[in-house]
């Protein structure tokens, strides 16, 4: 049965700021990709212009797929971008996200802001954030490079050619390792050095890979806004088009709050099922009862804590683990160098 809306709702739906977010994938999607599907139809104010080399066939009336070749987007980069630049993987793509509003000119007319995504992620209710407020404000709406939305007009889009990123352009554009230049360190840093207008608050759950259970990556640099504290009892969940979290606090209450997308980096799961509402656990998503809000019973099943001792350990292994796999990358490279 179709949805219907009442005359106020039209009224507001044609008053939102047009937002397309661009998704460049290359390969196998992730297993979960159709829960990624589900919570981009939960947000259908909001387009996703997605490009890639799969067939698909169902999908969001949001989400339209191009498909395309990594080479067609190698071709497209260098006409719009007019630079010599690399495209030897997809996954250095990931430094040209922010050249999206350059790149896709095209397939962007009539957009007020485009943005560009990750697909290890699950979305929440985007609008609740991207508020007529934030969008008239800022620019640049988000710090990260997992979401972020960016005002669409030719000095916003050209913005990445500006000094104060740690790269220069040349170096993003020929250097076959990626620099990251959609993070901290490269538009980010631009934006920062400028003073352009930029909203990078931290509304999301960006959840850490040094635990296996789901904690929210802490930065502890103070350059940057700190994100929501962690609890040693807490649970992750999707459910109405919404990424909720329920935890114990000091008191011993039950309490909940929620968060704009959870992003799942560098973790493997099993195929994801069907289900209206679902819990992100560390083993992957397992279907939840709609409407009922969990206890301490499920937030111990489903994201168990063992202990701070056992974190610590935990955390010191892992880190000992990404230092030897970073050596051995380092070491590949100068040995291909050469």
């Amino acid at each position: 049965m179709l949805k219907t809306h009442s005359i106020h709702e039209i009224r507001v739906i044609s008053s939102m700021k047009k937002i397309g977010i661009i998704c460049c994938y290359f390969g196998k999607l992730p297993n979960y990709f159709h829960l990624w599907l589900k919570s981009c139809a939960a947000n259908p104010t909001i387009d996703w212009l997605f490009f890639g080399d799969q067939k698909l066939s169902g999908l969001p009336e949001n989400v339209k797929h191009y498909h395309v070749t990594l080479e067609k987007i190698h071709k497209l980069c260098r006409e719009k971008i007019d630079e010599k630049l690399i495209l030897p993987k997809p996954y250095k793509i990931c430094d040209y996200k922010v050249f999206y509003g350059s790149i896709f000119t095209d397939y962007l007319v009539g957009y007020d802001f485009w943005g560009y995504c990750d697909f290890d992620m699950i979305f929440g209710d985007l609008r609740e954030f991207f508020s007529p407020e934030r969008l008239e404000k800022f620019d640049k709406i988000l710090p990260l490079g997992h979401l972020s939305i960016y005002r669409n007009t030719p000095e916003v889009n050209e913005r990445f050619r500006c000094a104060g990123s740690q790269y220069t352009l040349h170096q993003v554009l020929t250097d076959e390792k990626t620099c990251a230049f959609d993070e901290w360190r490269g538009i980010y840093a631009i934006y920062k050095h400028n003073d352009f207008p930029m909203c990078d608050d931290m509304p999301f759950a960006d959840i850490s890979c040094m635990h296996k259970r789901l904690t929210i990556h802490s930065r502890t640099s103070g350059k940057y806004k700190k994100p929501a504290p962690n609890f040693e009892h807490q649970v992750f969940y999707w459910e109405n088009g919404k990424i909720y979290r329920t935890y114990i606090d000091g008191n011993k209450r039950i309490c909940q709050d929620t968060f704009l997308y959870i992003h799942l980096a560098r973790r493997q799961f099993p195929d994801a099922p069907e289900a209206d509402a679902f819990y992100c656990t560390p083993a992957g998503f397992v279907p939840k009862i709609p409407g009922v809000v969990p206890g301490r019973k499920e937030i111990d099943q489903y994201n168990p804590f063992y202990g701070k001792l056992f974190e610590w350990i935990e955390r010191r292994l892992r880190r000992r683990m990404m230092k030897r796999e970073n050596h051995r990358r380092f070491a590949a490279r100068a040995k291909t160098s050469k």
